[in-house]
């Protein structure tokens, strides 16, 4: 039977998110793609002699799930074994942190030693990583120890000797060098510019062969959890080359499309783009350009019209009696990248969590496209985490074209920081306002944030229908919650949409790709309250492939 299916998979619920046929009993798979999808005894038809049908025992099958704000490079290169993971995830407390510093210092002598992941709010007996701090750890090599938010990092004196930074460095643009009273730097830095020139410190640590086991290491990574496209949301141009090969190499498990670092250097010097750059392929394309309006809560950098409390936790964080939290960029600035980067034709999506600034992003995008208002519509323009985006900010967004992608797991992870030690219970209550972002008619996405949080989907779909924090289970604002479905579409059809993909995946139906992710049980029978222990991944299949488990 030449016409017969490669997979078939039945005996279980598929959802589609489809709204012509959100339900069906059966899907058939034949050269990746989706040849069928229906009532089961039409779908069997299609078994040939050498068809597998995979008996789905009542579980669900649903489209692979999409990172919609993801880092897998970033992933690769700071968490991949043998890389130090002090995230607060890993390692909740702060001696046990310098413990594996301290470990690995010892470990290799004379080498640059770079760990991710410190939390100030989260490990709450870590010491400050100063400058002297981590030149007792390690006083004759490179040392950088970055935050787990990915916006401040902290270098020893040489890593600062190493990377050329003295007095005399200049602040880049939408970034800082920080300084004690006399002008010296202090080894912190804040924001991806500086965080850059900092990590020339550590030089290229890894060959091109570890590059590529790290980036394995990612995708696999991403395929456990169910996910089969990932937005890589802050390429760094010099590594579009390995991206690119990885996701293009025969059996990778992942697709990936980029966002680079828009930076304004980029916007003035295009040549400097894309060394390696083709036309996106099935697996690999440029979609865009990322920019850093603030930056984020945990180092008290956004610009809200709300104060941050005044406190030992905003001390720690750095604030120093400081109510407002500053932006990257003037709004003239902003507005001026904004618009370079959208008249050469590219896409923009923009970190974002105050709203002051929010209103400065959508002033930006409002004028880039005061010209043309269906060309910047056409574009999409995104707005990335949006902590504290109001109502109205939401749908002046929607009526732009606008379209935002939330980071729910910061009500995870961070809930109970946000009411008691940064903003309070009001704010915590409306952070991440999912349910006004969608009732203002916007298709919300729900990400992770690569290494800023544990990558998985079902865990954002869980805070998204529930807002329960970790590890006290305090609840921050259900009025904001999604309903299952919504959080369902939100991390499969909605970011297909976002990347401009909606014909090709996010959701099962005839023609597109066979992206698929079984989940152990049919996740709208679950109440919501035992969604995060009750529901798994159990396979993941990348173009009817399966890529977890191997």
């Amino acid at each position: 039977m030449p016409d017969s299916a490669e997979r078939i998979f039945t005996g279980g619920p598929v959802l589609t998110m489809d709204d012509a046929a959100p339900e069906a009993e059966a899907l058939a798979v034949r050269g990746g793609e989706i040849i069928a999808v229906g009532r089961a005894a039409d779908v069997l038809a299609l078994r040939g002699p050498s068809t597998q049908v995979v008996d789905l025992d009542g579980r669900a099958l649903l489209p692979g799930f999409i990172e919609a704000h993801g880092h897998p490079s970033t992933m690769a290169l700071t968490l991949a074994p043998p890389a130090i993971d002090v995230r607060p995830f890993t390692v909740p407390t702060g001696a046990e942190v310098y413990e594996r510093i301290r470990a690995t210092v010892a470990a290799a002598p004379g080498k640059p030693v770079g760990a991710y992941g410190i939390d100030l709010l989260l490990q709450r007996d870590l010491a400050l990583p100063t400058r002297q701090r981590l030149d007792e750890l390690c006083p004759d090599a490179p040392l950088v120890v970055v935050s787990n938010s990915g916006h401040a990092a902290y270098g020893n004196t040489a890593a600062l000797r190493a990377a050329g930074i003295t007095a005399d460095t200049l602040d880049p643009p939408g970034a800082r060098f920080v300084r004690d009273a006399a002008g010296e730097p202090t080894g912190e830095v804040r924001e991806t510019a500086a965080l850059l020139a900092l990590f020339e410190a550590l030089g290229d640590f890894r060959d091109d062969a570890q590059v590529s086991a790290a980036l394995d290491w990612a995708f696999a990574e991403h395929a456990r959890v169910g996910i089969t496209t990932a937005t890589d949301m802050a390429t760094d141009p010099r590594t579009v080359p390995a991206l690119r090969d990885a996701a293009e190499s025969p059996g990778a498990v992942l697709r990936i499309r980029s966002y680079l670092i828009g930076t304004p250097e980029l916007a003035a010097e295009p040549e400097r783009r894309f060394p390696g750059h083709a036309p996106a392929s099935e697996m690999f394309g440029i979609s865009g350009m990322k920019l850093w309006a603030d930056g984020t809560p945990w180092q008290g950098s956004v610009a809200t019209s709300f104060p941050f409390k005044d406190n030992d936790a905003t001390l720690r964080i750095g604030m120093d009696h400081c109510a407002h939290g500053p932006m990257n960029y003037s709004p003239d600035q902003l507005a001026d990248l904004v618009a370079a980067f959208a008249g050469q034709g590219f896409p923009l999506a923009c970190h974002v969590h105050g709203d002051v600034t929010v209103e400065a992003v959508l002033d930006a995008y409002a004028k880039a496209g005061a010209g043309d208002p269906e060309m910047l519509r056409a574009m999409r323009p995104r707005l990335e985490h949006c902590g504290a985006v109001t109502a109205d900010q939401y749908r002046r967004a929607a009526d732009m074209g606008a379209t935002v992608s939330l980071f729910m797991d910061h009500i995870r992870w961070w809930g109970d920081v946000l009411a008691d030690d940064l903003f309070g219970p009001e704010v915590a209550d409306r952070w991440m306002s999912a349910r006004s972002a969608w009732d203002a008619g916007h298709r919300v996405s729900l990400h992770n944030d690569g290494v800023c949080s544990p990558t998985d989907p079902l865990s954002s779909v869980a805070t998204a229908i529930t807002r329960r924090s970790h590890p006290s289970g305090r609840i921050h604002g259900t009025y904001q919650c999604l309903t299952i479905d919504e959080a369902l579409r939100a991390v499969t059809a909605n970011p297909a949409w976002q990347l401009h993909l909606e014909d090709e995946i996010g959701m099962l139906r005839m023609g597109m790709r066979a992206d698929l992710v079984v989940l152990s049980r049919d996740p709208r029978t679950v109440p919501a309250e035992h969604f995060r222990e009750a529901v798994a991944v159990s396979a993941t299949y990348l173009s009817g492939q399966r890529t977890w488990p191997r």
